[in-house]
């Protein structure tokens, strides 16, 4: 058997830890990147297909300022084709354009006025366009009446002086038929100047209408209802034949062309959404230039905007990533070079005996770094085979980190191997004389302790992001708190000696010996008892930061929840809530209190500006409240007369009596503020929060269309059902909504890896005191033999062990916990978890320090008892056998 063969074999115990710290980083540095990159891949897919479609998809459109010229089907056609060609490859390789995709071409016009009725009453203030859909066959179905057919000429009796003027057929959804007396058979005449006639031949709804095509026409399926001073103008669009696209006879409308590329979704990935955005600006400007026949084109899209989003909460999420994994990374590269110092002082021995027997030092220190390899080559194939079970694709650290992890183990070990055995048999005991660091170990200590302050101080200056946004967070900022605790670490190392031998010297006149010898054996700081500090700090404190973090997420994602939906559920509806109705809601089994409530846009005076207005009793909406949220401020005292005291938001309070136009005139005076009013908005500008009859005393009519629901294990189906309200509301549930906010990519994402470092950090901790007392194993056995040969029973033997090492045990938790508490504090504003909130800004957060404490208790509990356990198992060994075996 070869050496190396030889030596594996009878460090065999050490070797197979190494195996696993090594197999487990790997699987670590190579599988969390993948699930990270496959978290931030799915983020992007969720943005873009839960957005409305006229903002994801791409849309080319003529202006309706431009040239009146008209293009026919097939031109419109050409051009889609045309659009296409124009893209980049980034862009044209998520546009969809397969069996069932929204791509299509449309033609509307606009604006167009019904100017008369033929063989029926004349209605006043209503818009009906026409327009022709490139699908529209494939979209609809007719449930009454007949598809329209091509336009024919008609002249009109009780209208001579129009002549013969073209009629074209149209299709209608029920809402246009309901709400503006539109029956199959209905003539209209449509247009001030140029008239011409429209006949309704069929009723159509659409063959899907969750289909989010429709969110590009929705004008076709609802009658839009639009506020002109004191009356309402009814706007509609109809379906007709495709020679509305290039009729002569609407050679005067506004007719607006549209081209429809529809985003594909899960063709997006995180890697290209800066490309992406790039490709949009190009086709952009490609199509604009794209004249013909003197028509311009633009694009409409706001896909650009939705992926600049992405990418700000994507370099937010980094940012605390790389906190995060740094650290993990740090912690477990030391402690695989900590086990491979183990492994290597452990073969010293057999080394030295083949330097003095002639060995030259690259044999001998190859031989070291050769068993360090044949334990860490296959360990880190294993790790990096494992990640591929890790959902999501490979990324340059996955395939690098592994390497990494193997050449710095072995390096280290071929170093300090050499370092050692420079000369043959250079040998001395620690137990007897002390060394003193070198003055180039003190500098590099004071080197990383200055640069771990100047990187604090950074910090705290311009947050962990680069002065330009879009490279995302500093690499140097991001591992500043991990510098810190090695940092601390190094402080400890060289500080906690004094206290102990301070307490020494109290002690030695003492006359029980258990609590001089062990701390006299803690106060020793030799190199074994000491060096596993620089480990167990960092992996305290990042777990603690990490048990931080997650603790506040989970606050967080709770406040915002509650401010999104501002009650237990909250019923909207688009139509009045009758009082049956509320009752019936009431009735609802698990509901518990109802408050209803008013909200609707408003006009606001002085400043004729737009506003929000909400009228509610806010006693009644207190009383529902759980005592965990944010309060809700008092309502204000009544006034005389026909004013009403409100609160307003703060933009508003400087006027003292605002004008608000509701169902009446109501005149406010400003008592008090509302910040924000949860379940309505956010930060809110133009808020007035009135009592329930403002509008009965100001002669008008509060039409409720908001409920506040108390109760537990609601159902919003049941409770939307329970309304039976003519429009669906829409119902939604505080669980429900705290859920969705947990479940999203990102913070999925980040909690997942909170856990997983949490977890892994605490057995790293572990695994560093495992390593403490294996490597002092045979001194402290050999020292414990002499003691109990001089007297020393087996239980004050275990307390000398338990007193040398739970010192530094106890310290180093105590610090851990402390800097892992205050790292939150030192990284100020640059840590926000605003983007795992929905969008809502929760300012700060106070996180359950429970959590963390319990955290770093329980790994320093557990290291306690492993100390305990190792002294127990050590009284199994004879002091006869220790002292025959020279320890």
């Amino acid at each position: 058997m070869s050496t190396m063969g030889r030596m594996l074999r009878e460090h065999r115990g050490t070797a197979a830890l190494l195996a696993v710290l090594v197999m487990t980083a790997s699987l670590l540095i190579s599988g969390l990147p993948r699930m990270v990159e496959q978290a931030y891949d799915d983020a992007l897919r969720q943005d873009v297909t839960t957005a409305p479609t006229d903002r994801a998809d791409v849309t080319v459109l003529r202006p309706l300022d431009g040239p009146p010229d008209l293009m026919s089907p097939a031109e419109l056609a050409a051009a889609q084709q045309r659009w296409y060609e124009l893209m980049p490859p980034a862009l044209r390789r998520i546009i969809d354009t397969g069996p069932g995709s929204r791509a299509h071409h449309s033609v509307k016009s606009t604006q167009t006025p019904v100017s008369g009725r033929v063989g029926s009453p004349f209605r006043g203030n209503q818009f009906v366009n026409l327009a022709w859909l490139s699908d529209a066959d494939q979209r609809v179905r007719y449930v009454e009446g007949r598809p329209p057919g091509p336009p024919t000429m008609i002249r009109v009796a009780d209208r001579p002086d129009l002549g013969e003027i073209p009629r074209f057929d149209i299709a209608l959804c029920r809402d246009a038929v309901t709400r503006m007396g539109l029956p199959v058979g209905t003539v209209l005449l449509l247009g001030n100047s140029g008239v011409v006639a429209a006949r309704v031949t069929g009723i159509f709804e659409p063959i899907d209408p969750a289909d989010r095509y429709w969110q590009h026409n929705w004008d076709l399926l609802r009658v839009e209802v639009i506020q002109a001073g004191e009356s309402e103008h009814l706007h509609v669009t109809a379906l007709s034949s495709p020679e509305v696209a290039n009729s002569p006879d609407l050679q005067d409308r506004r007719m607006a062309y549209r081209w429809v590329l529809p985003v594909r979704g899960d063709a997006l990935s995180a890697g290209e959404a800066a490309r992406i955005a790039d490709a949009v600006a190009v086709f952009s400007d490609r199509v604009r230039v794209a004249a013909d026949r003197g028509t311009a084109f633009d694009i409409d899209t706001a896909l650009p905007a939705l992926l600049e989003d992405y990418l700000a909460r994507q370099r937010d999420t980094q940012t605390l990533l790389m906190l995060i994994l740094g650290g993990l990374v740090v912690v477990a590269l030391g402690v695989i070079l900590l086990t491979v110092w183990s492994l290597a002082e452990r073969m010293r021995r057999s080394l030295g005996l083949m330097r003095a027997r002639g060995g030259s030092l690259r044999q001998v220190a190859g031989s070291g770094a050769g068993v360090v390899a044949l334990v860490a080559v296959p360990s880190a194939l294993a790790g990096y085979a494992g990640a591929a079970f890790f959902p999501g694709p490979a990324t340059p650290l996955a395939h690098a980190g592994p390497a990494a992890l193997v050449l710095a183990a072995v390096a280290f070990a071929g170093v300090s191997l050499a370092r050692v055995h420079r000369s043959p048999l250079r040998d001395r005991r620690d137990d007897v004389t002390a060394r003193r660091p070198s003055a180039r170990r003190l500098t590099l200590e004071a080197a990383v302790i200055v640069v771990a302050l100047t990187g604090a101080y950074l910090l705290r200056a311009r947050g962990l992001t680069t002065s330009a946004g879009e490279r995302g967070g500093d690499p140097f900022l991001a591992l500043v708190p991990v510098a810190l605790t090695v940092a601390a670490a190094l402080i400890l190392l060289r500080c906690y000696p004094y206290p102990l031998r301070l307490l020494l010297a109290l002690l030695g006149r003492a006359r029980g010996a258990v609590p001089f010898l062990g701390l006299a054996f803690a106060a020793r700081a030799r190199v074994y008892s000491t060096l596993p500090v620089l480990i167990l700090l960092p992996a305290l404190t990042v777990s603690t930061f990490s048990a931080t973090v997650a603790s506040a997420l989970d606050t967080t994602q709770q406040a915002a929840a509650w401010r999104l939906v501002g009650a237990d559920a909250r019923l909207d509806s688009e139509v009045p809530i009758p009082p049956e109705a509320i009752e019936r809601v009431r009735r609802v089994p698990g509901v518990q209190a109802v408050v209803p409530a008013a909200k609707a846009p408003v006009h606001i005076t002085p400043g004729d500006r737009g506003g929000f207005a909400v009228a509610m009793d806010l006693d009644a909406y207190r009383a529902i409240l759980p005592e965990d949220v944010p309060p809700v401020p008092r309502p204000p005292a009544d006034q005389e007369g026909p004013r009403v005291a409100a609160l307003v938001s703060r933009d508003l309070l400087g006027y003292g009596q605002v004008n608000v136009s509701w169902t009446a005139r109501i005149t406010v005076v400003a008592a008090g503020v509302i910040e924000r009013l949860p379940g309505v908005s956010g930060e809110q500008f133009n808020l007035v929060l009135l009592p329930p009859d403002a509008n009965e005393r100001a002669g008008g009519q509060t039409l409720t269309n908001m409920l506040f629901i108390r109760g537990t294990g609601l159902d919003p189906e049941k409770l939307a059902a329970a309304a039976d309200l003519p429009a669906p509301p829409l119902v939604v549930t505080y669980e429900d909504e705290l859920n969705r906010l947990a479940s999203t990519p990102l913070a999925a994402a980040v909690r997942t890896s909170l856990v997983i470092a949490t977890v892994a950090l605490g057995g790293y901790a572990l695994v560093s005191v495992v390593i403490l007392l294996t490597i002092g194993g045979a001194e402290r056995a050999t020292a414990m033999a002499f003691l109990r040969a001089l007297g020393l029973s087996e239980r004050q033997a275990r307390g000398v062990t338990m007193l040398e090492i739970v010192p530094m045990i106890a310290l180093t938790a105590l610090a851990g916990l402390a800097l892992g508490l205050a790292m939150p504090a030192a990284l100020g504003s640059g840590l926000d978890l605003s983007p795992y909130t929905g969008g809502v800004t929760v300012e700060g957060f106070s996180p359950d320090l429970l959590t963390p404490a319990l955290s770093a208790v329980g790994i320093a509990g557990v290291t306690v008892l492993g100390v305990f356990a190792h002294a127990a198992i050590s009284r199994r060994r004879s002091p006869n056998a220790v002292l025959r075996a020279g320890g």
